[in-house]
């Protein structure tokens, strides 16, 4: 394993997916007849079928979108806490009798991991369907739709300093979090989220170490929110969904139950929030391109000066310290940029400016006031995510400061946007009174209805068509209550 090209072979993989359910009879049928044949699992029956279950349905998951996808899976007893909040499944370290199990009746395949503590390297162990199994699922009696995440699956988690999930006893707060979340999950899970142009639901993203495969599915669209360092005023964020993961060209082909969409974000949030904590209605007072310098002549010449500006800002306002900040930017710049060959001096350079520009924050860049900007970010979120839930039953895509809805709800959006602001903050938000572009608060892409016309630019594929309209008629059978398209409602 330790042969470079080898490794390649194993990186299209993602972790293993213990929220895995469904109670579907054809579901049962399937995972039974698989279990039944099964010589070498022993134990507690309703447990093993259990873990059974789980592991089928994330490989068929996985191979529904990208038939080469593996599955991470930990061989670590102690990855497994069946006794928490977060495995509502109570998955314990029986599991890994039960992939020795699947394995050895040849109904999966598996490359054991290593740890190489000497070398600091570790590989974990990949699992894939076999031919078999693969096989099976083709002449399976369900589809994709029919499994979802686990309906008591925790969407409110806290985090230690160390990034590991925290126990913690419900207070009113975290109970109305919880049903606000469930609700909207609820929603989105009601809602068919795709790309429209795709013929396989399939996105590669990045190049080299970078590359990676993003699958379009509709079984990654559970959200949470995440808190940090044992603290609920420390983050507390939308995450989860794949359109987070998606680049934004992408997400401009964004349809929701066969309607495009349009996204708005919020220009500066970062920025903005920093000034309103000192008083300061930064688009009322100061209105200018926060990002915008002069005079900095040490860099080359084909760097975009207000990009890296924009970069290194809200990369220095979220790191502890500055050299922090210089690495972050680099490591998030594009392999073989300019920008990636910065020295620290240079950005040094660069941030001095900003610091002057900003003279009223400075003391808040590179002083870890992120993590406590994001707390105030998720509530402005939070906000949203209510309105368009309660009142317009209408599913909102979340990606921090920046939010999708079907198009014909954007004036809408725009609207909230303002209130949940107002809200939060208890500044007054002043779009009316901006007439430059790069101060206009809300950035609209699209806003009018000859922007559409760009998203049609590629033809909607037939597999998409053929997906929306498979998903169409699953929600309509009784069993599904309370679907509602988007197309249904008037906005």
């Amino acid at each position: 394993m330790e042969d470079r090209t080898e490794f390649l072979n194993y990186i299209n993989s993602r972790p293993l997916d213990v929220h895995r359910w469904s109670e579907y009879p054809e579901v049962n049928e399937f995972v039974n007849e698989i279990y039944n044949k099964l010589i070498s699992i022993k134990g507690h029956e309703t447990t093993s079928k259990k873990l059974v279950k789980v592991i089928i349905l994330d490989l068929y998951v996985a191979w529904c979108a990208d038939t080469d996808l593996m599955i991470m899976f930990s061989k670590d007893n102690n990855s497994y806490k069946a006794k928490s909040r977060y495995n509502e499944l109570h998955i314990g370290k029986t599991i890994i009798k039960i992939v020795e199990g699947l394995v050895s009746n040849k109904i999966i395949e598996i490359k054991d991991g290593f740890n190489d503590r000497v070398k600091g390297i570790g590989f974990q162990s990949r699992i894939w369907a076999s031919n078999d199994l693969k096989a099976k699922f083709r002449k399976a009696k369900f589809n994709q739709f029919q499994i979802q995440s686990h309906s008591e699956r925790e969407p409110i988690v806290l985090r230690d300093e160390n990034k590991q999930p925290v126990e913690y006893k419900d207070t009113e707060t975290v109970s109305e979090m919880r049903e606000v979340l469930s609700d909207y999950n609820k929603l989105l899970d009601q809602t068919h989220i795709d790309i429209y142009n795709l013929e396989k639901p399939l996105l590669i993203i990045g190049k080299g170490k970078k590359k990676m495969r993003l699958q379009i599915n509709q079984q990654d669209k559970f959200v949470r929110r995440i808190f940090n360092k044992s603290d609920w005023n420390k983050g507390g964020r939308f995450y989860g969904g794949w359109w987070q993961r998606c680049p934004k060209d992408y997400r401009k082909r964004i349809m929701m139950d066969g309607m495009m969409t349009s996204e708005i974000d919020y220009s500066g949030l970062h920025v903005v929030l920093l000034y309103s904590q000192e008083g300061i209605n930064y688009w009322a007072e100061i209105n200018e391109d926060p990002y915008h310098l002069d005079g900095i002549n040490n860099i080359d010449p084909n760097i975009d000066l207000r990009d890296a500006a924009k970069l290194l800002l809200l990369t220095a306002i979220n790191a502890d310290e500055e050299l922090k900040a210089f690495q972050a930017f680099r490591s998030q710049s594009k392999k073989g940029s300019p920008e990636k060959k910065m020295t620290n001096d240079q950005l040094k350079s660069i941030l001095s400016s900003l610091k002057r520009k900003h003279e009223p924050i400075a003391h808040k860049i590179a002083s870890g006031a992120g993590i406590d900007l994001m707390n105030i970010d998720g509530q402005i979120t939070d906000q949203l995510v209510k309105v368009f839930t309660y009142k317009y039953k209408c599913p909102i895509l979340t990606v921090h400061d920046s939010y999708v809805v079907p198009f014909g709800y954007d004036r809408i959006l725009f609207r909230e946007m303002e209130n949940a602001f107002e809200a939060i903050t208890g500044t007054t938000h002043p779009v009316a009174n901006h007439t430059t572009e790069y101060s206009d608060i809300l950035e609209q892409e699209p806003n009018h209805k000859e922007d559409i016309h760009y998203h049609y630019s590629d033809p909607v594929s037939q597999r998409h068509l053929k997906e929306l309209e498979l998903f169409r008629e699953f929600k309509r059978k009784p069993e599904v209550e309370d679907w509602v398209s988007i197309g249904t409602l008037v906005y």
